[in-house]
């Protein structure tokens, strides 16, 4: 039976709660974009300046992880917890001063955003999950871990759907003043709910996870997965609005991809269980593939049906990521959670980073159409290449 925390310590129950808000916050805002590309002045149709922003998004993180991650091991992770506050404020009033700015200096400013939203992802992805590892004994911290991760995907579902809406009935700054009243809950319950908790007797370095069983598949599965999410993005919102769409309705084709793959990925952990994690992401490989050679289709219900279905797809690559990253922490005693979901967010912002600058460059030079068709022929090769991989 586990005792209670000491008085004044942050519960267990709070530590989800905080950061699962945080992290559902965060994507939230990171989705919100989505609809709004078409419109933006400072973009203005391109799908390299598209491309840029959500490049600019996941090097920031990226780079921010391993700093975030000493500051953790020296000071606890509630001061960086309330200081990844400062970065979600700058990226929100950032978008909301520059949504209608044109030209370099726009596109500048919108990065800024991008970029300042990333360090804040950076801190609240790295910081929340070693706030669950030191408030929860080993043998728990898979269970909620994954739970507070699962609130990635309801901000990915609710922030293209929302954004789309506020947008088409209020402007584009709209979407952001709902993202400003989040901040708020999410700074308050930071606040109120976090407290000082003990560092994690001898944390496991990253390195030695990193040689754990079927690491380089974890990470390589971990990385494909996000990349393929984050290939559609720059490109195909500017695809749906040439066809037509507002942003209502290409807020509502990635909304609804992100709760179609939502819905999908408990079916994918289980066939996982029965028949491996290398077919079940070899089988959304080619799901995935099929969806992109449909995305770029010059027809709206079409390019609609392959956005649904390279999320579809995503989700079989990424559910057999979740055993893997047991089986990797549990390899070492005490199992190293933190060590291992480190390494998952460092794999997944690197699909994250290298996609949409892919994608956006490109379309550039090729258009949106040969460019899908290249993504789907080496989704299609991916997937060859895991089929012939023993389990």
């Amino acid at each position: 039976m586990t005792s209670p925390p000491p008085a004044g310590a942050t519960r267990p129950g709070a530590a989800v709660g905080v950061v699962s808000l945080a992290l559902g916050v965060d994507m939230f805002l990171y989705g919100a974009l989505v609809p709004l590309l078409p419109t933006l002045p400072a973009v203005a149709g391109s799908p390299g300046a598209a491309g840029l922003l959500f490049a600019a998004y996941a090097l920031a993180m990226l780079a921010s992880i391993p700093l975030v991650g000493r500051w953790v091991d020296r000071s606890g992770p509630r001061s960086p917890m309330l200081a990844g506050m400062l970065g979600l404020a700058a990226a929100t009033a950032l978008f909301t001063a520059a949504v209608e700015m044109p030209g370099v200096a726009g596109l500048a400013v919108l990065m800024a955003a991008r970029a300042a939203q990333g360090v804040a992802a950076g801190v609240s992805w790295t910081s929340g999950l070693a706030l669950i590892a030191a408030t929860h004994p080993p043998e728990r911290r898979g269970t909620v871990m994954g739970f507070a991760l699962s609130a990635l995907g309801i901000g990915v579902l609710l922030g293209p759907a929302a954004s789309g809406l506020l947008t088409d009935s209020f402007g584009p700054r709209a979407p952001f003043v709902l993202v400003a009243v989040l901040a708020v809950l999410d700074a308050v319950a930071r606040i109120v709910w976090i407290k000082p908790v003990a560092s994690i007797a001898r944390p496991t370095p990253l390195r030695e996870v990193a040689r754990g069983p079927r690491a380089g598949l974890l990470i390589g599965l971990t990385a494909l997965g996000a990349a393929a999410i984050a290939f559609a993005e720059p490109v195909l919102p500017l695809h749906l609005a040439g066809l037509g769409m507002n942003a209502t309705g290409i807020g509502l084709v990635f909304g609804g991809a992100a709760l179609a793959g939502g819905l999908i990925a408990p079916l994918a952990g289980m066939i996982t269980d029965r028949f491996g994690p290398t077919r079940v992401a070899a089988v959304g490989t080619l799901v995935a593939a099929a969806g992109f050679w449909l995305c770029g289709l010059p027809a709206a219900p079409v390019s609609i049906a392959g956005v649904v279905v390279v999320g579809l797809g995503a989700q079989l690559v990424l559910a057999p990521t979740l055993v893997l990253i047991g089986t990797l922490a549990e390899h070492t005693q005490p199992p190293a959670y933190g060590a291992a979901y480190a390494l998952y967010n460092l794999a997944y912002t690197v699909g994250l980073a290298l996609a949409p600058l892919a994608a956006g460059t490109a379309a550039t030079l090729a258009g949106v159409g040969p460019t899908t068709v290249v993504a789907a022929a080496v989704a299609a090769i991916v997937a060859l290449r895991l089929i012939t991989t023993r389990r």
